[in-house]
């Protein structure tokens, strides 16, 4: 998919992480949008052992034709071994948000 937008999601250990990442992705304008949310408490299983912690969520808006880089950026910066990456396809988009996003390129 090289046309439309996505909403791509990670998530971070500390805020300052979330804050770091989503205005470094902001400003090498691969994404149009990044924002934080958090804290929330994640529950998941790592290396066997069933776990919780604290973790912000961040979320992008971004032209589909950005998300390979936006991965690759993202992954790059990491703090995690594995970081979570989702990304979709927004099929209900306004057309003048729609036209926001994409213009950011």
């Amino acid at each position: 998919m090289t046309d439309g937008v996505l909403v791509a999601w990670t998530t971070l250990p500390s805020k300052a992480e979330a804050d770091t990442l989503a205005a470094g992705a902001v400003a090498a304008r691969l994404a149009a949008c990044a924002q934080v949310e958090g804290p929330l408490r994640s529950h998941f299983i790592w290396e066997g052992v069933a776990q919780a912690d604290e973790e912000y969520r961040l979320t992008f808006k971004l032209a589909a034709a950005q998300e390979a880089a936006l991965r690759a950026w993202v992954h790059s910066r990491h703090p995690y071994a594995v970081p979570q990456w989702l990304a979709a396809p927004a099929s209900h988009v306004s057309p003048a948000y729609q036209a926001w996003i994409l213009g950011i390129r």
